[in-house]
């Protein structure tokens, strides 16, 4: 059997809204897209008889379930929107400080991925809510971000999000995130890669 490495992929599409407030042109407004997102896992095949992985670097099943439990939980049918977007933090959150706002978020998210990667009881992350209404009692799904969201930027987040679960769930059993990529159209994409990882050897 291969000693070296072994790269497999696993996607997920997620449907989100954004706008890059700088932008030139037409993405300065408000819109929306069908993200792809692949994470990319490297690891050695579990050679335990046995072993319900037997075979494999890991199930694709476990990588979809990482990756709905956090990009799907966080981002999907989501509005995602800079901290520094006064135009839409005072709509999302009128007369609120972005700044604690912002805060509120990170403070909730890094939380519960905490517990996520300290125990094998995971639940997806859920995030608090704004602009209730009798209309909408649950509340609309806003992610204050402190960056830009351009696909680069998201790329690289998910990254980071992704790459925590992993690293604490397999430690024995070294599997290690090395790309994400993330389709912002069809024919548009970026690659976020770890350190040392040449994305050319996926094709």
């Amino acid at each position: 059997m291969a000693k070296s490495p072994t790269l497999i992929h696993r996607e997920i599409g997620i449907d989100c809204g954004h706008r890059v407030p700088d932008h030139g042109s037409k993405c300065r407004s408000p819109h929306g897209h069908r993200y792809r997102v692949i994470a990319t896992c490297a690891g050695h095949l579990v050679q335990d008889f046995g072993h319900p992985e037997h075979g494999m670097v890991i199930d694709f099943g476990n990588v979809k379930a990482y990756m709905m439990d956090i990009f799907d939980s966080i981002f999907d049918h989501a509005f995602i929107v800079s901290a520094a977007d006064a135009v839409m933090m005072e709509m999302f959150y009128p007369g609120e400080d972005p700044r604690a706002i912002l805060a509120l978020y990170q403070k909730s998210i890094a939380e519960q991925l905490e517990f996520y990667c300290s125990t094998a009881d995971k639940k997806p992350i859920r995030l608090p809510r704004t602009c209730y209404s009798e209309q909408d009692p649950d509340g609309m799904k806003v992610v204050p971000v402190p960056y830009s969201p351009t696909a680069e930027n998201l790329a690289a987040h998910m990254f980071e999000l992704l790459g925590q679960p992993l690293k604490a769930h397999f430690e024995k059993t070294p599997i290690r995130l090395v790309n994400i990529r993330l389709f912002e159209t069809p024919n548009g994409w970026v690659d976020h890669t770890a350190d040392g990882f040449n994305p050319g050897i996926m094709g």
